[in-house]
């Protein structure tokens, strides 16, 4: 609308004119510039609002130069009419929105707190933001929220430098929720993550300290220790288990058998296990008393146990070497003789039994029981080639004649300790004494040949058997073939020719032996026919006659000591194709009985 007074173009709404201070009413005419566009004539109020009269008094602001115009002058105002685009301000506010959105999208997906909230939201974020969110869960006291968020972290990204620091959250965690034995796995994985710190291996032992786990404690502390360093481990656990077992005599070598105590300082069970074998103390004795050491390399193992405490295991190595006899002095230089000879054994010290007796001058009764088993010395020894053994004759000091031909004399000495000195041999060449041959393959008994005679040959000379029949023998290869008659038997085994002899058993006084031998003759009557070395009789009351230490021994002569009324000579040799042949007289009160002669294929 218009001022009435100054023609000011004024807002429809102004009651007081602000360039002349003058009132105006209302009108609910159309004025000003709006109306003569309509083509209306000056404002006309149709109605008209009484407003409050000019007071002059009050001073109002003086228009300005531009303001002013001449009395009765008409002003006229041009508007000018603003369009505006609203489609380039859609577009512009589409262009800010892509913006603001792809600003939004950088900054949750490139910082921290970006990621962070994604976190809180629920939506996939980076495991820095899952640990952090993880925590802020574990503060407000959503302990299994936070402990799904931390295992997600950890599943994301497993190998982070800090992931020490970030499984302690779990681990505290896991406390916060009572899930113990999973924040002992944890803190067990952060073991493998740095085993040079020590935090985890305190959280450990505290939660076995916790539940009583003594002797799983005692291991743990042992791998705290040797992990970290920190001696603290090693401390707690001395502390805590019984103490590792002593003994009252130290390890090392010794010269002596001893009897070794094993002590607990605190009087505990004692088990233990004399080898490297076994777990204890599951496999090992309840120690009573002293343990014998004998000659031998000795491990001694042992621990103290209380209650379901064990101790350190006590590990000792016991080497008690006795000392060995030296060989018997033969009084007989090796050589030919022209004659028989007698040789007689002697026995000297040696220096270990010397070193012995000084070993033992502080322990008066030990010494005297040593030099007793030193003296105590019993040579064995033989004429026959074979190395004597604890069966072999004993010398008994008078000297030992020897036979004619060519002899091997072989001793060894035994002391009180059972220990076996080194084997004294001497080959002696005596001439000008007659003696026999070995029993060999030119020997034949009743005029057949074991390996030749055949069954009809057989029949032909002795005539039908009583019974034939074929059996099964395993010392020879073939079907075999049994003719029993009055006086014994005869055995036959089958071969490319036919039914050959290869056993003969006979009590028939009528049949002779080879070197005109037969039933009833006595034990020197048959041992005269054959080499004899003359040896005496064993432990065991046999008499070896002679030993060839060719085909493995086989070829020899022994007399065998049955019983108080019977005994057996056999004599073997070993034919060309292997099969080994022996002839054996068996002698009843001195006199034989009965005789065979055998061929056997094993």
């Amino acid at each position: 609308m218009v001022c009435k007074e100054c023609g000011h173009l004024l807002r429809d709404s102004t009651l007081v004119c602000e360039h002349c201070g003058a009132q105006n009413s209302i009108s609910g005419q159309v004025s000003g510039i709006q109306g003569r566009r309509q083509g209306r004539t000056a404002p006309q109020a149709s109605r008209e609002v009484e407003l409050p009269k000019y007071d002059p008094s009050v001073r109002q602001a003086a228009p300005s130069a531009e303001e002013k115009t001449p009395v009765g002058e008409k002003r006229t105002y041009r508007v000018k009419k603003v369009m505006i685009n609203w489609v380039a301000v859609a577009i512009a506010l589409v262009a800010l929105l892509f913006v603001a959105l792809i600003g939004g999208y950088v900054f949750l997906q490139v910082t921290d707190a970006g990621q962070l909230i994604l976190a809180r939201m629920g939506k996939e974020a980076n495991a820095t933001a899952m640990w952090a969110y993880g925590q802020e869960l574990l503060d407000q006291g959503y302990i299994d929220r936070s402990i799904e968020t931390f295992n997600k972290a950890y599943e994301q990204e497993p190998d982070r430098e800090d992931m020490y620091a970030r499984l302690q959250q779990l681990a505290d965690a896991y406390e916060a929720g009572g899930y113990t034995g999973k924040a002992e796995e944890t803190y067990r994985l952060m073991t493998t993550v740095n085993k040079e710190k020590t935090s985890a291996y305190r959280s450990i032992v505290r939660i076995m300290e916790d539940q009583d786990r003594k002797m799983e404690l005692a291991t743990f502390l042992t791998e705290a220790y040797e992990n970290t360093g920190d001696s603290s481990f090693r401390r707690q656990r001395e502390e805590m288990l019984p103490s590792t077992p002593t003994t009252d005599l130290e390890a090392g070598t010794r010269m002596y058998e001893r009897d070794v105590a094993i002590l607990s300082a605190e009087d505990y069970d004692i088990y233990y296990i004399l080898g490297e074998e076994g777990i204890l103390p599951e496999d090992g004795s309840l120690y009573t008393g002293p343990i014998h050491l004998e000659e031998g390399v000795h491990v001694l193992r042992a621990v103290a146990v209380s209650n379901d405490l064990i101790s350190d295991e006590m590990l000792l190595k016991y080497n008690i070497t006795l000392p060995v006899p030296s060989a018997p002095y033969p009084s007989l230089a090796p050589g030919t003789y022209e004659q028989r000879q007698r040789v007689r054994l002697k026995y000297l010290k040696t220096e270990d039994e010397k070193l012995q007796l000084d070993y033992l001058n502080n322990d008066p009764a030990a010494r005297a029981d040593a030099e007793q088993k030193q003296n105590d010395i019993t040579m064995y020894y033989t004429l026959d080639g074979q190395t004597p053994t604890s069966n072999s004759p004993i010398y008994e000091g008078d000297g030992i004649l020897l036979p004619g031909g060519y002899v091997i004399l072989k001793a060894v000495s035994v002391n009180g300790y059972g220990k076996v000195s080194n084997v004294l041999e001497r080959k002696f060449k005596i001439n000008n004494v007659a003696f026999k041959k070995f029993f060999n393959n030119t020997d034949e008994m009743a005029d057949v040949t074991i390996m030749k005679t055949t069954r009809d040959q057989f029949i032909k000379k002795f005539g039908q058997p009583n019974e034939e029949t074929e059996t099964e023998d395993a010392t020879v290869r073939g079907v075999t073939l049994k003719m029993t008659y009055n006086w014994g038997e005869a055995k036959f085994v089958m071969i490319s020719s036919g039914y050959v002899l290869y056993s003969l058993d006979t009590g028939n006084s009528a049949m002779v032996g080879p070197r005109k031998t037969r039933i009833g003759q006595t034990e020197a009557e048959i041992t005269a026919q054959f080499r004899d070395m003359g040896q005496a009789h064993d432990q065991n009351g046999d008499r070896s006659l002679y030993w060839n230490d060719q085909n493995n021994g086989n070829d020899k002569g022994k007399l065998y000591h049955l019983d108080d009324a019977h005994d057996r000579i056999d004599y073997s040799y070993v034919r060309e194709d292997g099969g080994t042949v022996t002839m054996s007289y068996y002698l009843e009160n001195g006199v034989v009985k009965r005789m065979s002669i055998r061929y056997r294929l094993l």
